[in-house]
């Protein structure tokens, strides 16, 4: 997309008709259209239309849109195009032409608020009609943007009509100071929408980063979160804004309160993904999200958490609920958990105080540490402030995120037990663990797919092997799968089951599964035209409906699996496309590729079986063998991945609405083999067809892969093993603490196994319950010292599933065993481990075969890993494990996570007595970065200028604008007093543009327009409309700062009343940034401890006013914001003028001291100086002294 792209959608739109739009046309400027409007019963206009970036067409640009100033317009046609302007970031020209065509049609027929009929008809009107009628698309000014509706505009006149002006001030206040109380406790606050007295909707974002939630690295890469990004909660208000009283005070049902939590590269997301979070969709625009790079929208705005279903189902059924009893009660957030369950159980009558439970709930929550950030309790801690809600709800739902692992996922109670694991799962309540397989509360599939697909290639290959060779212990039960009904033939030769009556002449020696089969239908099958063609007279109906799944077999062919696409010429009923992804299991990826001209109408007898039985009435061999069709039916991961990475462009990425490839039940199982897997494995291994840009975005850990390994290996590390192991693994641990060297608590070995036994080990552990390779040795599970050894009883199995690209041949485990040899049943020359919680899995090897084709690959001895690594830990040196190679392997620090509080290095890395095991092992406390509550003002440089003018601003008296601009200016600034003829004026530049006038002239009007409507003293700067006699340069006062600031202190000492600044425009405006400097008063030099982003030749140095920090579409406004701000900036030094406050005379700056301060102030920090800045030194007397002042 780009340039090439906007000229092509122009002239495509210039050959279309649209309704009112007489013409379009290009015009002289890059980016710029002309189009002329014809409203009815009126004189055509021409309305010129500005592309703000046009080489980041569409996703990045935006619009610029103007009328001729000399044509007399209607009143409101300019705040209907405003409107439209404000909405246009990232939409194409033809939608944008849309929207003005019909929210101009709409407006003149329907008038304005002023003039409700024609505006200048004489009819008269019969109140009390059509205004509820309205429909309510006729809000959006996009299609794409859901629920989007102008505040201004909206047709809700009760919401604005019900405050009195007093009511209107108080409430304005109370949402500023509810979401002041935010920034105060040291997050981060977007005001997306709203978020006024008359706001018929609010939406507000509340964040931190990642990196200030002290979590730890482990965590932190398990979640698949990164240091920098920001937790963002989001609280949408679906009418008036609600403070705490009335939280309280309504009725939970009646709130029309909501929330969604994520994660973003910024610290709020644009309104659009806001919204698209509460419409589980995002933009109904296939291009609003940049074809080249699918994941960067989501990535940079608002994505799902790996928990996201679960807290967002938790935070808005509960939150309400429980703040309801922390209120009522007096209890804490565990107690009103726990007070909330005795009352749903019936335990007490209503007004029972908390019993000794619910106390010790509060009591033990109490107990864990937590940041600073977050140990602060706003409910109980606000003092003589009022409660903010935002506030509470964000520090409920950051508190729940980091001990999430804490709680069970689905019914959100404590988990008991001392091991902490790196990712929550469920408690042992049956109905728990149904949900989170059946219900999405456990990890999305879809996640693991786009971030780990070589981990779900793994699951998945280890489970297809299990159910090939009859070795799985558990199945997927419990979550009412339907599978179909399936005659089994128990040889293990590969092919699929039949799926109807064997034929009594079939002299195959396969032992056929004694279950007779009574839903097969017989049919004839057109394999040409995908249609089945039932019996007429047998069935007076369709036997199956839409979108159900069957198997059609044949005598002489594969049964195939189809989803019913169309019933309605029945006899006849349509499928889809085959779902069977090979045609031969023994070929690698034979991917079905359909005919170009289908192949002449064949009809063949056939049987067809639905999906109809429950796959937990089938037998444990049944049950295997269908989850082994099923995973054949499934596209590769490289399919499945590619089509959830397109579909992230316009929706939510879900497998599910990949309806006519995967059936219902083949994703169960899927979800089933990634959910049920409880330990935590990372990728730390390239592997052989992963290109290096697809390793990157998987945030690959190279440096945690075992060292000296043969890289015919693939490596994959258990950050951590499933909880409950971890447990058993720590009470061993505990138990053998006395007997254990404590430099050496543990020792590593290698155990190997064939790949069907690997879908159990890695959910379950090793143990000896088969003895499968004799035991010479004792009972026990076998390990080996050197992986060589190991590597003769991981024996190639049979089973690869096609859908791989790893395709696995063999796996190998490394392990850490509890380190007391001489109570094994054996120790030479193998380990033989009778105590099965002494072992727990730490590395996972498995060998490949090529996935790219090139079979070199799984031969290649070379070593992968050699270097010798400082953080290494140190193994006992008469148990060491080695390699292929016959080197001692390096295993890294992470690889200890649960035995580490037992071991002493000699360099005391560990520290495990220090004050941080006090910590959770989850968190992992960051002092440096501990403070108090954050001050009000700690505006970051990325705080966009909306919600720092929000911030700033203390316009709360929620009266008309007039009733503002007749108060009396609470400061020393009087405006119009500067002497004009000590200013360098200038006459119009001669590199003037037509695009650089036209939007100095909006941006003036836009500019004075403020200023007539905001109170002197609140706005904080004055533009004299006088003395702008050029467009390209503006005269702009800087004044009433506050008192307390140094800055206000030098100029109340200097008998100073405003900051005189100078602002010129170039050739390329909007496009280049314009130069603002200082003309007056002289401020300190930042060299002898001055500050406030003033340079010595009194330049502005901000990135923002440089092409590296600039954006088209900043507002003039913005940028004075933007600048008083730097100058209140106390950090790293407040600003202080030259003298310190002294009554002497001083000199202006001149331009040209200002040109080269800012040419060496954009060198020194690596900033883009604007193309056309070297015209500002051209500019006629632009070297010229101004008089002193």
């Amino acid at each position: 997309m780009g340039r090439k792209d906007y000229i092509a959608d122009v002239a495509d739109v210039s050959s279309k008709n649209l309704p009112s739009i007489v013409s379009v046309a290009k015009g002289g400027e890059d980016g710029e259209v002309h189009i002329c409007y014809a409203p009815p019963d009126r004189d055509p206009f021409n309305i010129t239309i500005m592309s703000t970036d046009v080489f980041s067409y569409p996703s990045e640009n935006g619009y610029y849109i103007s009328t001729d100033d000399s044509v007399d317009l209607p009143a409101g046609v300019d705040g209907a195009l405003e409107l439209i302007q404000q909405s246009s970031m990232g939409t194409r020209i033809q939608e944008l032409l849309s929207a003005i065509s019909g929210n101009l049609d709409r407006h003149f027929s329907m008038g304005t608020r002023d003039n409700p009929v024609g505006l200048d008809s004489d009819t008269d009107i019969e109140m009390g009609e059509g205004e509820d009628s309205e429909n309510e698309d006729e809000n959006e000014i996009f299609p794409g943007y859901p629920g989007y509706t102008s505040n201004e505009e909206s047709s809700d006149g009760e919401t604005k009509q019900d405050l009195s002006p007093e009511a209107a001030g108080r409430l304005n206040r109370r949402i500023r100071a509810d979401l002041r109380a935010i920034k105060r406790n040291g997050l981060r606050v977007g005001v997306l929408d709203g978020a006024k007295a008359d706001s018929v909707s609010s939406l507000i974002s509340i964040s931190t980063k990642v990196d200030k939630l002290g979590l730890s690295e482990e965590a932190i890469q398990a979640w698949d979160l990164e240091p920098q990004q920001y937790i963002i909660l989001l609280v949408r208000y679906r009418g008036r804004y609600q403070s705490f009283e009335d939280i309280i005070s309504e009725a939970a049902a009646n709130l029309n309160v909501d929330y969604r939590i994520g994660v973003g590269k910024k610290y709020k997301p644009t309104l659009a993904e806001a919204l698209a979070a509460f419409t589980d969709s995002k933009i109904n625009d296939p291009n609003f999200s940049n074809a080249q790079d699918s994941g960067k929208q989501s990535q940079a705005g608002f994505s799902s958490l790996f928990i996201s279903s679960s807290l967002n189902e938790f935070v808005n059924q509960s939150l309400i609920t429980l703040v309801k009893i922390r209120n009522s009660v007096g209890v804490g957030w565990a107690g009103a958990k726990s007070w909330y369950n005795e009352k749903q159980s019936r335990m007490g009558g209503p007004d029972a105080a908390p019993s000794e439970s619910v106390c010790n709930q509060d009591a033990l929550d109490n107990q864990k540490s937590l940041p600073d950030m977050l140990s602060c309790d706003h409910f109980t801690d606000h003092g003589d402030e009022q409660v903010s809600f935002p506030l509470v709800a964000a520090q409920f739902t950051l508190r729940y995120l980091v001990r999430c692992t804490e709680y069970c996922l689905v019914c959100h109670d404590r988990i008991e037990g001392d091991f902490e694991a790196l990712k929550p799962y469920v408690c042992n309540k049956p109905l728990c663990l149904y949900q989170y397989m059946s219900l999405g509360f456990g990890p999305s599939v879809e996640h693991e797919i786009l971030t780990q697909p070589y981990v779900v290639d793994l699951l998945t290959s280890f489970c297809y092997a299990g159910a090939m060779n009859q070795r799985l212990r558990e199945y997927p039960t419990g979550m009412a799968l339907l599978v179909p009904q399936v005659t089994i033939k128990t040889s293990r030769d590969g092919n699929n089951g039949r799926y109807y009556p064997p034929n009594p002449q079939d002299s195959t020696s396969s032992t056929v599964h004694p279950k007779t089969l009574t839903s097969a239908m017989e049919v004839k099958f057109d394999a040409g035209r995908q249609e089945i063609i039932f019996d007429g007279r047998k069935y007076d109906k369709s036997p199956v409906k839409k979108g159900d799944w069957v198997v059609v077999s044949t005598i002489d062919r594969t049964p195939t699996h189809h989803r019913v696409e169309d019933t309605i010429q029945y006899p006849c009923v349509t499928l889809s496309k085959e779902a069977t992804a090979f045609q031969n299991p023994d070929t690698n990826t034979n991917v079905h590729t359909p005919a170009t001209t289908p192949p002449p109408q064949n009809t063949i007898p056939a049987y067809v079986v639905s999906y109809s039985e429950n796959f937990d009435d089938l037998d444990p061999v049944s049950k295997a063998e269908i989850i082994v069709d099923l995973l054949k039916t499934l596209p590769s991961l490289k399919e499945m991945r590619t089509y959830l990475l397109g579909q992230s462009r316009s929706a939510e990425p879900r497998l599910r609405s990949w309806n006519d490839r995967i059936s219902p039940a083949a994703l169960g199982i899927l979800r089933w083999i990634v959910a049920s897997n409880r330990s935590c494995i990372v990728q730390v291994d390239k592997c052989p067809d992963q290109d290096d840009t697809d390793a990157t975005m998987a945030k690959i850990r190279l440096d945690q892969r075992i060292a000296h390994i043969g890289s015919s290996y693939v490596q994959f590390r258990f950050a951590q093993g499933s909880p409950d192991k971890e447990q058993r693994f720590l009470n061993a641990l505990k138990a053998q603490q006395a007997n254990l060297n404590t430099a050496y608590p543990t020792i590593f070995a290698w155990h190997g196994s064939k790949l069907e036994n690997w879908h159990s080990i890695i959910r379950s552990g090793l143990d000896y319950k088969d003895t499968l390779n004799g035991r010479a040795y004792g009972h026990g599970v076998y390990h080996a010292r050197d992986q060589n050894v190991s590597l003769g009883y991981s024996a190639h199995g049979s089973g690869i599933w096609q859908g791989s690209s790893l395709k696995i041949a063999s796996a190998m485990s490394l392990n850490e065993i509890v380190n007391c040899p001489t109570q094994f049943a054996s120790y030479t020359p193998y380990y033989v481990v009778q105590h099965i919680d002494w072992i727990q899995c730490r590395y996972l090897l498995v060998q490949v075969s090529a996935g790219t084709g090139d079979n070199d690959y799984a031969r290649d001895t070379t070593a992968s890993v050699n270097e010798n690594r400082q953080d290494d830990i140190s193994q006992d040196p008469q148990y060491r494990a080695t390699s292929t190679l016959n080197k001692t392997i390096g295993i890294p620090s992470c690889a200890i996570t649960t035995s580490k509080r037992f071991r002493d290095d000699k360099d005391k890395v560990l520290q495990a007595k220090t004050k941080l095991a006090k910590l959770p092992n989850i968190l992992k406390r960051k002092h440096s970065q501990s403070s108090g509550a954050a001050p009000l003002m700690d505006v970051s440089d990325s705080d966009e200028m909306d919600d720092i003018a929000f911030f700033l601003s203390d316009s709360e008296t929620g009266g008309s604008s007039q009733s503002k601009s007749l108060q009396t200016p609470l400061t020393d600034f009087v405006p119009g007093s500067l002497d004009h003829s000590t200013l360098p004026m200038l006459d119009e530049p001669s590199y003037a543009t037509p695009m650089a006038t036209k939007a100095l002239q909006r941006n003036l009007k836009e500019v004075l327009a403020i200023q007539k409507k905001t109170p002197l003293h609140e706005l904080g700067w004055y533009l004299d409309e006088k003395l702008v006699n050029n467009m390209y340069q503006w005269i702009v006062e800087l004044h009433s700062f506050d008192p307390s600031l140094p800055l206000a202190k030098d100029m109340k000492a200097s008998e100073v009343t405003s900051i005189v600044l100078e602002i010129r425009f170039g050739k390329d405006y909007p496009h280049s940034p314009p130069f603002v400097r200082v003309i007056r008063p002289r401020f300190l030099p930042f060299s002898v401890g001055g500050g406030g982003h003033v340079t010595a030749g009194g330049a502005m140095c901000m990135e923002l006013l440089t092409n590296s920090g600039w954006s088209a579409v900043s507002s003039i406004e913005s940028v004075l914001l933007q600048v008083r701000m730097a100058m209140m900036n106390l950090e790293p030094k407040p600003a202080r003028l030259e003298g310190k406050g002294t009554i002497n005379r001083q000199y202006d700056y001149q331009v040209g001291e200002a040109i080269e301060a800012y040419k060496r102030a954009c060198l020194q920090h690596g900033w883009q100086i604007p193309s056309d800045f070297g015209q500002f030194a051209l500019t006629p007397s632009a070297y010229g002294t101004s008089r002193g002042s």
